[in-house]
């Protein structure tokens, strides 16, 4: 039998049911009547720039593991929650009850507060197969190895582990874990890998992946989020709340990422740093661990006030909250310790002058935090690519993630 083609109203309904359709047209009128009314004053604090600077993509990197030596990228693929394969596994310390033996608590591992961690290295083998066939290697690149940079598998090399890119989640142990209040359900890559990494850990460790899961960002840093868009329109809140869910726009989540999908960071900020040190040395850029490097900002920390950036294929790029800033931007990356001189010293100088975000009287800020849309999954963003600067914020962005006591008092 012929298949009858579906009217127009036959696709909606079947997209949301009729009987939330009708008001949902009806709320989406008023809410572009109101916007007549409400117009750009209600999107507080966002404008558009007379001037529209250039911004050019430096470099791109991912990381698989988070914390560990990421991977240089000529083009990188937008997925769900940030660029693919970034920061999909997590090193996790094991705390167990010393009487009944049990798991007590489970610490995800940052470089912050375990600088040898720059110590592994990994990369991604096989890639061109596509990721269902690539793997993971992570090489030991510490003073125990007596060949540090072989960093393909040799599968002979007591230094090395591999795992796949994208494990088969059917085959392994599921559990939760929290990461900054963050929630989520993971996958223990197993005993194997656990032993290689408690070796040089010194302490019981596993490596989760996170798979098909998410952690929800809390607090305003993403664009799309309920409080974000109380803050910049009370009145579209208010219309997001009243909407059916499947006509609202989902707010962005990440992956083990600390608190947003990217990590921007410009060369004109980074050479303010430098600048602030001996004189001779200059600040390594990747220290900071970024997705994105540009150059091309008016100013150093300019992108304090960047509320979005334009990419060719019509990416649009909308900026979140800074970066609190760590020790990890004092680490000797072969030693895996605080750097000796003005390398070590880094944090501190910066904290004299970025404390800047009132919302972090903790230490200091580098670095922005940005999301792409669900739209731009699958499209690609290119080292040499240019971007708009369109739209900026006229204050400085403010630090609300509820972050739990215990992880506020490490970072203090």
């Amino acid at each position: 039998m012929m298949a009858v083609p579906l009217s127009l109203t036959e696709h909606l309904n079947r997209l949301v049911p009729l009987h939330l359709l009708v008001p949902a047209i009806i709320i989406v009128i008023t809410l572009l009547a109101a916007g007549a009314l409400v117009n750009s004053s209600a999107i507080k604090d966002i404008y558009e720039p007379k001037e529209k600077p250039i911004i050019t993509v430096e470099e791109l990197w991912h990381y698989p593991v988070k914390g560990l030596g990421g991977i240089k990228l000529d083009k990188a693929t937008i997925g769900r929650q940030g660029f693919e394969h970034d920061r999909t596994f997590v090193l996790v310390k094991v705390h167990r009850d010393e009487k009944t033996g049990e798991v007590a608590v489970l610490e995800p591992m940052y470089s912050g507060f375990n600088l040898h961690m720059v110590l592994f290295q990994c990369i991604i083998e096989d890639r061109e197969k596509g990721p269902e066939h690539a793997s993971i290697t992570i090489t030991r690149v510490g003073p125990e190895n007596p060949n540090p940079t072989q960093l393909t598998y040799t599968g002979h090399s007591e230094h090395q582990i591999r795992f796949p890119l994208q494990p088969d989640m059917k085959t392994l142990v599921k559990t939760n874990m929290d990461m900054h209040g963050s929630a989520c359900e993971v996958f223990d890559m197993g005993s194997e890998i656990s032993a290689w990494l408690s070796k040089y850990v010194q302490h019981e460790t596993k490596l989760f992946y996170i798979g098909s899961n998410a952690r929800v960002v809390l607090g305003s840093g993403a664009p799309n989020s309920p409080e974000a868009i109380e803050k910049r329109s009370p009145a579209s809140a208010l219309i997001r709340k009243i909407l059916p869910k499947p006509l609202v726009t989902p707010t962005e989540t990440i992956t083990f990422q600390d608190i947003g999908q990217y990590l921007v960071v410009t060369r004109e900020s980074n050479a303010d740093i430098s600048s602030r040190l001996d004189g001779s040395t200059e600040m390594d850029i990747h220290k900071f661990r970024p997705n994105i490097i540009v150059s091309g900002a008016p100013a150093a920390f300019d992108e304090d006030f960047w509320s979005q950036l334009v990419f060719p294929h019509n990416i649009h790029m909308d900026f979140g909250g800074t970066c609190w800033r760590c020790q990890a931007i004092t680490v000797d990356t072969k030693t895996g310790k605080k750097a000796e001189g003005p390398e070590g010293e880094v944090w501190k100088r910066l904290n004299q002058y970025r404390r800047v975000d009132k919302g972090w009287k903790y230490g200091p800020v580098f670095g922005k935090y940005s999301y792409t849309s669900l739209k731009d999954c699958g499209k690609t963003i290119q080292v040499g690519d240019q971007a708009v600067l369109t739209k900026r914020v006229k204050e400085q962005p403010i630090f609300d993630w509820p972050l739990p006591k215990a992880v506020v008092a490490a970072f203090s």
